[in-house]
């Protein structure tokens, strides 16, 4: 997509936008044309419009030199403006544009959505996401793409186009990740997660290590070998490193990311109304290499290394079951009480490699539980773990990206519920699993930190969606990805 920033309406072509906040109803910008605002106050004096956010009214060939149709769209107060109102409004603009199949737009900016510019643009952008790619045709009407933005502004300055930049580097990221996210186990296995993380290694001239199967039995990663034990394919782990900081040898932030190509949940079998979308249970890993996909193109100054431990926990003769006692990498042996607790077991391994590289602190993202979704909903991912200026610091830059997450205790009787009478720790709680899920989970987690600083994302309930925000549409949500960015531009 070609993006402009003009000091005057120069397309004639496509669709053009006014956003009007309640304050500015009177005194709209310099750049709006006098026929435009004219069409605004007969409309609004007509009831047919008011400023209520993301409300519209629209016509047809206004005047010559201005885009064949005219919208004007409702801010809300510019008090209330803030980053999740222009990115919501941003997302409400770019579907009013795919709804008339506008593939040139041209919006007028205000002061106040350009003091929010970043986020506005990321809510145009992936609000033009599009879940039917493997489609093998498409109806003439389906087709539609946004080719063209232009936005106008009464003064350019540096700061706008640096954010329109990072606004599209984001949102590609995005992009990248749902598309992993929504297709398919069947095309998305082991083999293309590596081939993805060559792919992304290479362009931007990472280290690259994959761990493979002859590898992990060598080095006893007992846990993730075993969820992996019903699959035909074997398992990996991934670990890639970006050398962002000045200081080469200052510590890194290891981010790792579950990578569970498909979840039957094994012999404990996911209901059915579940099991359909359990191709997404590889989010996790799929927002690690989206943070590395873009990490240079931002030039993050981190040294960040990504781990993810890729497998698929099916049933076969050969399946890990219930009452298995194993061996993890870390030499703690765990008794597997329910085989559908799998993606635990895949990140504690990779904890303990992680631990080896002496970081900062230790990131894990993953749809641990199902646990979260119920005690937080689809709005915000779990954020647990053993240091809260981590978790705040994460938390925070979930705020600035609407990418929102919220801090759930470990109580130290959940801790215990994962002590065995049989081996070291057990994977799932039977006695009040139903209780406190996802903290339990992160209880299991936290046995592998070692002393490290450690915050786990559970992304359970936000990872894929049935009822999407603004900008976001059906399916993949990428979520976890512009909290883990932003946190790391943030970072000292």
């Amino acid at each position: 997509m070609k993006i402009k920033i003009q000091k005057k309406i120069k397309s004639s072509k496509g669709l053009l936008v006014v956003p009007v906040f309640k304050e500015n109803l009177k005194t709209l910008p310099a750049t709006c044309p006098t026929v435009v605002k004219k069409f605004i106050q007969q409309v609004h004096k007509n009831k047919d419009f008011d400023t209520k956010p993301c409300t519209i009214a629209s016509t047809y060939a206004l005047a010559r030199g201005l885009p064949e149709k005219v919208s004007v769209i409702g801010a809300g107060s510019n008090k209330k403006f803030n980053l999740r109102s222009a990115k919501e409004l941003g997302g409400k603009i770019g579907k009013h544009a795919k709804k008339i199949k506008a593939s040139q737009l041209t919006i007028l900016l205000t002061p106040e959505i350009i003091e929010n510019a970043q986020c506005f643009l990321e809510g145009i952008l992936m609000s033009q996401y599009e879940v039917d790619k493997m489609k093998s045709k498409k109806k003439k009407e389906e087709e539609y793409k946004l080719m063209k933005l232009e936005v106008v502004v009464e003064k350019k300055d540096k700061t706008l186009s640096e954010a329109l930049e990072k606004a599209l580097i984001i949102s590609e990221g995005v992009e990248y990740v749902k598309d992993l996210v929504n297709t398919p186990s069947n095309v998305i296995d082991v083999a293309y997660f590596e081939k993805e993380a060559r792919t992304i290694a290479r362009k931007n001239k990472y280290k690259l290590k994959i761990l493979r199967n002859k590898e992990l039995k060598k080095l006893k990663w007992g846990a993730l070998l075993a969820v992996n034990q019903g699959s035909k394919k074997e398992a990996n782990c991934i670990a890639l490193q970006y050398d962002g900081a000045k200081d080469k040898k200052e510590k890194p932030v290891i981010l790792i990311g579950k990578g569970v190509i498909f979840d039957t949940g094994g012999y404990n079998l996911k209901p059915t109304r579940h099991i359909e979308t359990m191709h997404q249970d590889m989010a996790g890993g799929a927002v690690v290499l989206g943070v590395f996909e873009i990490l240079k193109k931002l030039k993050i100054k981190k040294n960040v290394i990504g781990l993810i431990p890729v497998a698929e926990n099916l049933i076969s003769a050969s399946a890990y079951r219930p009452s298995d006692i194993i061996t993890s990498y870390s030499g703690l042996t765990i008794e597997i009480t329910n085989t559908d607790a799998e993606g635990r077991l895949i990140l504690a391994d990779a904890i303990t490699y992680g631990t080896k590289f002496k970081p900062e602190s230790i990131i894990t993202i993953a749809t641990l539980t199902g646990a979260v979704a119920v005690a937080l909903g689809d709005r915000y991912s779990g954020l647990i773990g053993n240091d809260r200026n981590l978790k705040r610091a994460l938390q925070k830059a979930g705020k600035k990206t609407d990418d929102l997450g919220w801090l759930l205790p470990i109580h130290r009787d959940y801790k215990k519920k994962i002590n065995s009478k049989v081996a070291d720790i057990r994977n799932y709680d039977i006695g009040t699993g139903g209780y406190a899920g996802a903290s339990k989970a992160a209880a299991f987690l936290e046995r592998f930190v070692d002393k490290n600083k450690w915050c786990h994302i559970d992304i359970g309930g936000t990872a894929f969606t049935k009822d999407p925000k603004e900008y976001q549409t059906r399916g993949a949500t990428a979520q976890g990805l512009e909290m883990l960015v932003k946190y790391l531009q943030d970072a000292k």
